[in-house]
């Protein structure tokens, strides 16, 4: 028997990887966004525990006889309530990350929207998918769930409003907000595009922010998080991080050498950091394209996750690993 809590949760067994032994089948997951990078992994993986599913999208059919297909958005009340009815979990993922003129309605009123459906329902875990962007800018050089919020742009501030809802809500079911750094996954790689794709442009590039933080994270590793919580017991909403930035090799040069070394099958050992310039100069240069900005030396702490038991079963060699594969086929 081990205990996570250091201050609000109850004694868990944690000897099944944090997971309670219920009738799974008969227990109904619910997931937003589940079309998403995170939403569908999730979906993917509870339906491989034995749950029964309720995918909420606006685009993707699962073809699944454990997975119920909802069509639609968070706007529309009356799918809501037939989405949550008799539901036991619920993992929030849905938010509008590119249209300004639509992030207040969905990140927020629409998170304000399931709140108050979840009140007297039969929801006893509910789990929030916010951003590591709501901290916004920061001077310190390592930021953890204790770190002052400065928000800048639409996105970082709408879910930061809904970050604060969540918090404040919910006293009718466990719940967990978890803030991603960079979500990448085997389709959408992001930082890792400089490597896979090796022009001369993307050359230049890491050499100007090799030695800057890429924060990048997989999306299986943040649906693990999502998961791992599930039968959990928080007296009160609990914060986590899901980050990566503790591994040595999540800068964009480190990401440059780790991908270029585990293609040429060499191992981690003979991998020799090259010279890029120092983060002074990429900063100064974003500053004056973009105005007010981080210094590219923050970092994101995960301790709080990781003392709970939990572990990253990719993190970055693994997302390189699984990104290079999905390439090569």
């Amino acid at each position: 028997m081990l205990s996570i809590n250091k201050e609000n949760q109850e004694q868990i067994d944690f000897s099944k990887g944090g997971r309670g032994d219920f009738s799974k089948a008969s227990m109904i997951a619910c997931v937003t966004g589940a079309s998403g990078m995170v939403g569908s992994k999730i979906v993917r993986r509870l339906r491989s525990q034995g749950y029964t599913v309720r995918a909420l999208s606006r685009k993707k059919q699962f073809n699944d006889k454990g997975i119920v297909s909802f069509c639609g958005g968070i706007e529309d009340e009356e799918i809501l309530k037939s989405f949550l009815h008799n539901a036991h979990f619920l993992f929030h993922c849905a938010a509008e990350l590119h249209d300004e003129s639509r992030m207040w309605d969905i990140n927020v009123s629409g998170t304000q929207r399931l709140l108050k459906l979840i009140a007297g329902s039969t929801i006893t875990y509910f789990c929030y998918l916010s951003s590591a962007g709501v901290v916004g800018l920061s001077e310190a050089p390592l930021v953890n769930e204790e770190s002052q919020c400065n928000p800048q742009n639409r996105y970082e501030k709408s879910k930061w409003a809904a970050e604060k809802l969540v918090a404040k809500s919910i006293n009718t079911c466990s719940t967990v907000i978890l803030r991603p750094t960079d979500v990448i996954d085997d389709s959408r790689p992001g930082a890792l595009y400089r490597p896979i794709r090796g022009s001369l442009i993307d050359r230049v590039v890491v050499f100007f922010k090799g030695n800057e933080q890429a924060h990048i994270i997989h999306a299986e590793d943040v649906a693990d998080a999502a998961i791992y919580f599930l039968n959990s017991r928080f007296e009160k909403p609990v914060l986590f991080f899901v980050s990566c930035d503790h591994e040595p090799f999540n800068t964009f040069g480190g990401l440059w050498e780790l991908y270029k070394s585990i293609q040429q099958g060499l191992p981690e050992k003979e991998i020799r950091s090259k010279i890029y310039l120092p983060i002074a100069i990429p900063y100064l240069l974003r500053r004056l394209w973009r105005g007010a900005c981080n210094l590219g030396n923050v970092r994101y702490s995960s301790e709080k996750l990781l003392s709970s038991g939990f572990c990253y079963r990719l993190g970055v060699k693994g997302a390189v690993q699984s990104i290079l594969a999905a390439h090569q086929s």
